[in-house]
């Protein structure tokens, strides 16, 4: 784990390149770069492609800070109102993104939005947009992963098997663990983890080869490859979060289920259920199957 790769003085001032927000960048510029490929072999303006990558991305962002923003209300709240630092500080912590916190369904759902109204106003079809962009997020955000790997944010429960991977003092997981007094005192790691970013990352990447592999086949039915992304991550991410051990992501109720986490090698007093992430896949398969009967009561009629 290297959160920071190097650092240089520029002036008075210390520059450093964190692996967090090159991966980031890494993982935005392949997915577009796939993206805009794909759509000039379809025909359409390699610019006007582009242009929606941008609107895509900047939505995605806004999307997912403010479903974050809807999770963690109450903290947001009591921060303003109870916050030891300035007003101006406390109370627009919401809107300080650069601190971390982001929901990816809500920033899947704002963007939607926008490529719908995009496609609309280009007259694309919006099951081909869907199709175009969504190998390109599984490629993309498996390296956002691998950026939070690096990182150490998005971490996994405590695990005492072969995978478990303790991360050191400076990282996110260490930082918030000892904040939780999770930690002994003088400790210079965390306990082993589930890596579940890498969980994440490999079945992203595996989701990509097959969105790659099945596009040829789904290219006459518009849509079709969408659906499948949705469906592959939904339940991709369901079970990884049922390993993730990151405090901030939000629980909307904690459903311990002691006998299901020690078969499941986890600690028995770690809750399972529902976290923010698991609604929001329960809620992507609920769009896909709706998307479904969609699609084959148009192919019958």
């Amino acid at each position: 784990m290297h959160p920071v790769l190097f650092s240089f003085s520029l002036g008075r001032r210390e520059v450093s390149l964190h692996s967090y927000g090159l991966l980031i960048a890494v993982g935005l510029a392949i997915g577009i770069a796939v993206a805009h490929r794909e759509g000039r072999r379809r025909g359409l303006d390699g610019g006007r492609v582009l242009d929606l990558a941008f609107w895509l991305t900047v939505s995605g962002l806004i999307g997912s800070r403010l479903a974050y923003g809807l999770v963690n209300a109450r903290d947001f709240f009591h921060a303003c109102v109870d916050g030891g630092g300035p007003w101006w500080h406390d109370c627009t912590r919401v809107f300080q993104v650069w601190e971390g916190g982001l929901v990816f369904y809500g920033g899947v759902a704002v963007a939607a939005l926008v490529a719908h109204v995009f496609a609309k106003r280009e007259g694309w079809s919006f099951g081909d947009v869907g199709d175009l962009f969504a190998p390109a997020l599984a490629i993309g955000h498996a390296f956002g992963r691998l950026g939070c790997f690096a990182a150490g944010c998005c971490f996994g429960k405590e695990t005492l098997s072969r995978v478990g991977v303790a991360f050191p003092r400076g990282s996110v997981a260490f930082d918030v663990l000892e904040a939780a007094s999770a930690i002994p005192p003088g400790a210079g790691e965390t306990p082993p983890l589930h890596p579940t970013q890498l969980y994440e990352a490999f079945g992203e990447l595996a989701i990509f080869l097959a969105l790659c592999a099945l596009r040829p086949r789904l290219r006459r039915r518009p849509g079709m490859l969408l659906i499948v992304y949705l469906g592959l991550y939904a339940v991709l991410r369901f079970v990884v979060e049922i390993y993730r051990g990151d405090l901030l992501r939000g629980f909307l109720f904690a459903f311990h289920t002691p006998a299901l986490a020690a078969w499941l090698g986890l600690p028995p007093a770690e809750p399972i259920f529902l976290s923010a992430g698991q609604l929001g896949s329960l809620l992507a398969v609920a769009a896909v199957v709706v998307a479904l009967i969609r699609l084959r009561k148009a192919t019958t009629v």
